[in-house]
Protein backbone atom coordinates (compact mmCIF):
# COMPACT_ATOMS: atom_id res chain seq x y z
CA UNK A 1 0.00 0.00 0.00
CA UNK A 2 1.41 3.36 -1.25
CA UNK A 3 -0.67 6.08 0.67
CA UNK A 4 1.14 8.51 -1.23
CA UNK A 5 -1.90 6.86 -4.23
CA UNK A 6 -4.67 7.63 -2.03
CA UNK A 7 -6.60 10.87 -2.58
CA UNK A 8 -6.77 13.81 1.00
CA UNK A 9 -10.11 12.34 1.64
CA UNK A 10 -9.14 9.22 1.46
CA UNK A 11 -6.11 9.83 3.59
CA UNK A 12 -8.54 11.23 6.21
CA UNK A 13 -11.15 8.10 6.32
CA UNK A 14 -8.13 5.64 6.98
CA UNK A 15 -6.91 8.49 10.02
CA UNK A 16 -10.56 7.94 11.67
CA UNK A 17 -11.11 4.31 10.95
CA UNK A 18 -7.80 3.70 12.81
CA UNK A 19 -8.41 6.43 15.18
CA UNK A 20 -12.37 4.00 15.90
CA UNK A 21 -10.02 0.86 16.04
CA UNK A 22 -8.13 2.39 18.86
CA UNK A 23 -10.77 4.50 20.69
CA UNK A 24 -13.11 1.32 20.91
CA UNK A 25 -10.30 -0.68 22.01
CA UNK A 26 -10.03 -2.91 19.18
CA UNK A 27 -6.62 -4.83 18.00
CA UNK A 28 -6.86 -5.35 14.51
CA UNK A 29 -7.40 -2.14 12.04
CA UNK A 30 -10.53 -3.89 9.88
CA UNK A 31 -12.44 -2.77 7.09
CA UNK A 32 -15.78 -2.56 8.96
CA UNK A 33 -13.91 0.25 10.85
CA UNK A 34 -13.29 1.98 7.42
CA UNK A 35 -16.69 1.00 6.61
CA UNK A 36 -18.19 2.80 9.74
CA UNK A 37 -16.13 5.80 9.45
CA UNK A 38 -17.30 6.02 5.30
CA UNK A 39 -20.90 5.97 6.56
CA UNK A 40 -20.64 7.90 9.16
CA UNK A 41 -19.48 10.80 7.05
CA UNK A 42 -20.57 14.48 7.68
CA UNK A 43 -20.25 15.59 3.71
CA UNK A 44 -22.84 12.08 3.24
CA UNK A 45 -20.86 10.58 0.05
CA UNK A 46 -20.75 7.02 1.02
CA UNK A 47 -24.66 7.18 1.95
CA UNK A 48 -25.29 9.01 -0.78
CA UNK A 49 -23.78 6.66 -3.37
CA UNK A 50 -25.18 3.46 -0.63
CA UNK A 51 -28.56 4.98 -1.81
CA UNK A 52 -27.90 6.28 -5.29
CA UNK A 53 -27.36 2.22 -6.06
CA UNK A 54 -30.61 1.11 -4.13
CA UNK A 55 -29.35 0.22 -0.75
CA UNK A 56 -30.88 1.30 2.71
CA UNK A 57 -28.78 3.76 4.16
CA UNK A 58 -29.66 3.19 7.64
CA UNK A 59 -29.92 -0.76 7.61
CA UNK A 60 -26.14 -0.23 6.65
CA UNK A 61 -25.12 2.21 9.26
CA UNK A 62 -26.85 -0.63 11.95
CA UNK A 63 -24.78 -3.40 10.25
CA UNK A 64 -21.68 -1.78 10.41
CA UNK A 65 -22.12 -0.82 14.28
CA UNK A 66 -23.43 -4.28 14.85
CA UNK A 67 -20.32 -5.81 12.92
CA UNK A 68 -17.98 -3.04 15.37
CA UNK A 69 -19.40 -3.99 18.63
CA UNK A 70 -18.77 -7.88 17.90
CA UNK A 71 -15.11 -7.03 17.10
CA UNK A 72 -12.70 -8.47 20.64
CA UNK A 73 -11.19 -5.32 22.67
CA UNK A 74 -8.05 -5.73 24.04
CA UNK A 75 -7.15 -3.87 27.72
CA UNK A 76 -3.77 -4.25 29.47
CA UNK A 77 -0.38 -3.99 27.79
CA UNK A 78 -1.74 -4.80 24.46
CA UNK A 79 -4.22 -1.54 24.56
CA UNK A 80 -3.06 0.77 21.49
CA UNK A 81 -1.40 -1.58 19.65
CA UNK A 82 -3.17 -1.44 16.14
CA UNK A 83 -2.39 -3.96 13.71
CA UNK A 84 -3.36 -4.52 9.92
CA UNK A 85 -6.13 -6.75 9.62
CA UNK A 86 -5.32 -9.42 7.03
CA UNK A 87 -8.94 -8.42 4.97
CA UNK A 88 -7.66 -4.64 5.58
CA UNK A 89 -4.93 -5.48 3.35
CA UNK A 90 -6.80 -6.97 0.62
CA UNK A 91 -9.00 -4.19 0.89
CA UNK A 92 -6.46 -1.78 -0.06
CA UNK A 93 -4.88 -4.16 -2.23
CA UNK A 94 -8.65 -4.43 -4.44
CA UNK A 95 -8.91 -0.21 -4.32
CA UNK A 96 -5.67 0.41 -5.77
CA UNK A 97 -6.55 -2.71 -8.57
CA UNK A 98 -10.34 -0.41 -9.16
CA UNK A 99 -8.37 2.44 -8.94
CA UNK A 100 -5.88 1.43 -12.40
CA UNK A 101 -9.00 0.29 -13.79
CA UNK A 102 -11.27 3.24 -13.69
CA UNK A 103 -7.53 4.82 -14.79
CA UNK A 104 -7.30 7.13 -11.68
CA UNK A 105 -4.34 8.65 -10.78
CA UNK A 106 -5.22 8.02 -6.89
CA UNK A 107 -7.52 6.13 -4.92
CA UNK A 108 -10.57 7.84 -3.71
CA UNK A 109 -13.12 7.49 -0.61
CA UNK A 110 -15.55 6.42 -3.15
CA UNK A 111 -13.32 3.59 -5.03
CA UNK A 112 -12.49 2.54 -1.32
CA UNK A 113 -16.39 2.11 -0.38
CA UNK A 114 -16.15 -0.21 -3.57
CA UNK A 115 -13.48 -2.43 -2.71
CA UNK A 116 -15.57 -2.72 0.83
CA UNK A 117 -18.61 -4.20 -1.19
CA UNK A 118 -16.11 -6.74 -4.04
CA UNK A 119 -13.87 -8.08 -1.57
CA UNK A 120 -15.31 -11.05 -0.41
CA UNK A 121 -15.67 -12.64 3.16
CA UNK A 122 -15.44 -10.04 4.88
CA UNK A 123 -18.08 -8.40 7.83
CA UNK A 124 -18.17 -5.09 5.55
CA UNK A 125 -19.24 -6.44 2.35
CA UNK A 126 -21.90 -8.89 4.58
CA UNK A 127 -23.40 -5.37 5.81
CA UNK A 128 -23.14 -3.71 2.54
CA UNK A 129 -25.01 -6.52 1.40
CA UNK A 130 -27.38 -6.82 3.64
CA UNK A 131 -28.63 -3.53 3.16
CA UNK A 132 -28.67 -4.34 -0.67
CA UNK A 133 -25.96 -2.63 -1.73
CA UNK A 134 -24.79 -4.63 -5.30
CA UNK A 135 -20.81 -3.70 -6.23
CA UNK A 136 -22.36 -3.33 -9.78
CA UNK A 137 -25.02 -0.99 -8.70
CA UNK A 138 -22.33 0.83 -6.92
CA UNK A 139 -19.80 1.36 -9.14
CA UNK A 140 -22.87 2.79 -11.55
CA UNK A 141 -23.43 5.07 -8.95
CA UNK A 142 -20.04 6.42 -8.82
CA UNK A 143 -19.69 6.67 -12.59
CA UNK A 144 -22.53 9.00 -12.47
CA UNK A 145 -21.32 11.13 -9.54
CA UNK A 146 -17.98 11.99 -11.39
CA UNK A 147 -19.79 12.28 -14.74
CA UNK A 148 -16.69 10.79 -16.88
CA UNK A 149 -13.78 13.00 -14.41
CA UNK A 150 -11.06 10.73 -13.49
CA UNK A 151 -9.55 11.53 -9.97
CA UNK A 152 -5.91 13.19 -10.98
CA UNK A 153 -5.09 15.02 -8.09
CA UNK A 154 -5.17 14.01 -4.44
CA UNK A 155 -7.59 16.73 -4.03
CA UNK A 156 -10.47 15.78 -6.55
CA UNK A 157 -12.86 14.61 -4.67
CA UNK A 158 -13.53 18.85 -3.61
CA UNK A 159 -14.63 18.80 -7.63
CA UNK A 160 -17.72 16.54 -6.78
CA UNK A 161 -18.63 18.46 -3.55
CA UNK A 162 -18.70 21.58 -6.04
CA UNK A 163 -20.93 20.25 -8.40
CA UNK A 164 -23.37 18.88 -5.53
CA UNK A 165 -23.63 22.89 -4.26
Amino acid sequence: MNIESYTDRAKGFLQAAQQLAQGRGHQQFTPEHLLKVLVDDEQGVGLGLVQAAGGDPAKLREAAERALTRLPKVEGSGAGQLYLAPDTGRVFAEAEALAKRLEDEYVAAETLLLALALVDRTEAQKALASAGVKPQALEAAIRDMRKGRKVDSAQAEQGYDALKK
